[in-house]
């Protein structure tokens, strides 16, 4: 291991130096320099996971007010039952549905040795209880996505990737940086943090489109039902089958509007999911830095985009009046992007590469 020197003030070092004394007592043994610093970094990772879970569990409880509010005011005592079910959605969303879905994608186990390996070695070096499995999604699209399960989740590749890189279209520490991104999400279990902040929402879209689709089926059961009664018999029956229909198209536009009032109120609570997730991928982009380093991750965001424009332009060029068509809306509104899932790329390479920068300068 090579060792550089770190030039610190005198009374940074006597602090440090007191530091060290306290825990080689505490320890009963000397502990070095590079195991103090070590149990440092291990004290500031714990700090920020702290925070990173109350940032979430936040996010989860102001979700939860605002869509099932009346609890809260009037009936707190099941306030721990929202909760729990919340949990309960969100657990069997992220290790369930996740990996059930995944099923689809075949395990990819006679990859390149070279990306077998470097996912075994940066899960080690990440410290997962578990190696991930590797998957492959058959899709031209260059990107790569996590999943959870009991069994220790998984990171699945597309096809476009991997043709990228046994092309040489991609390098191999830009593989290992999106491979060690990925694992940034396994590792901050992301994928429960993001369906924790969406339990609710989900189940009021549910309901949403249940209220909807059933509303409208009265609505239209209605006329249907009186016409039949009429060719029957025109007596007083009909005026009572015309009540009924009339109450069936009351009650039927009644789910439609309580329909879409619950989409709409899960609509506006979604945009706190989704800046939850845009959180968290930077976070996965620290982790991928960390494991390999900010520069390639530029890279590697640099080249998926990169990639990405010319696929995109090849199928674009293959349509009718090509010139007409764009991949991506050109003037998305900062409405539109509450509800993106990512940050912007530039903003994301932007900022390892300043990592990069700094790291440079020490």
């Amino acid at each position: 291991m090579s060792e550089r020197p770190i030039s610190v003030g005198q009374e940074t070092y006597d602090r440090l130096a007191l530091l060290r004394a306290r825990l080689s007592v505490r320890r009963e043994g000397e502990v070095s320099w590079d195991g103090l610093f070590q149990l440092m970094l291990q004290r500031e990772r714990r700090r920020r996971d702290v925070v990173s879970w109350l940032y979430t569990i936040g996010i989860f409880f102001v979700i939860t007010w605002v869509l099932v509010w009346p609890v809260y005011v009037f009936a707190p005592s099941y306030i721990p039952l929202v909760l729990l079910a919340g949990v309960a959605i969100a657990g069997f969303s992220a290790y369930v549905l996740s990996p059930y879905a995944m099923r689809l994608m075949r395990l990819y186990s006679d990859a390149p040795q070279e990306i077998l390996d470097t996912l075994a070695s940066l899960a080690e070096k990440a410290d997962l209880a578990k190696k991930p499995a590797l998957r492959l999604a058959e899709t031209a699209e260059i990107n790569a996505s996590a999943y959870s399960s009991f069994m220790g989740g998984g990171v699945c590749l597309t096809r476009g990737l991997v043709d990228a890189y046994k092309s040489g279209r991609m390098t191999l520490e830009e593989v290992r940086a999106i491979i060690g991104h990925e694992i940034g999400h396994l590792k901050n279990m992301d994928l429960f943090r993001h369906n924790l902040a969406l339990s609710w929402v989900s189940v009021f879209d549910y309901f949403g489109n249940v209220s909807i689709r059933m509303g409208v089926r009265m609505a239209r059961l209605a006329p249907v039902l009186e016409a039949g009664t009429a060719r029957r018999d025109p007596s007083e029956d009909r005026k009572a089958a015309g009540f009924v229909a009339l109450m069936m198209v009351f009650y039927g536009w009644s789910c439609v509007v309580i329909g879409s009032a619950a989409k709409l109120l899960a609509k506006a609570a979604s945009a706190l999911c989704y800046h939850l997730s845009r959180v968290r991928e930077y976070a996965a982009d620290d982790v991928a830095a960390d494991l390999v380093h900010p520069e390639a991750m530029a890279k590697a965001m640099e080249r998926i985009e990169a990639l990405n424009s010319q696929l995109a332009a090849q199928q674009l060029a293959q349509l009718p009046e090509a010139e007409s068509w764009q991949a991506q809306p050109r003037n998305a509104t900062w409405v539109e992007r509450l509800w993106d899932t990512h940050p912007p790329s530039e903003k994301r390479i932007e900022r390892q590469r300043g990592l990069g920068v700094l790291i440079g300068q020490f």
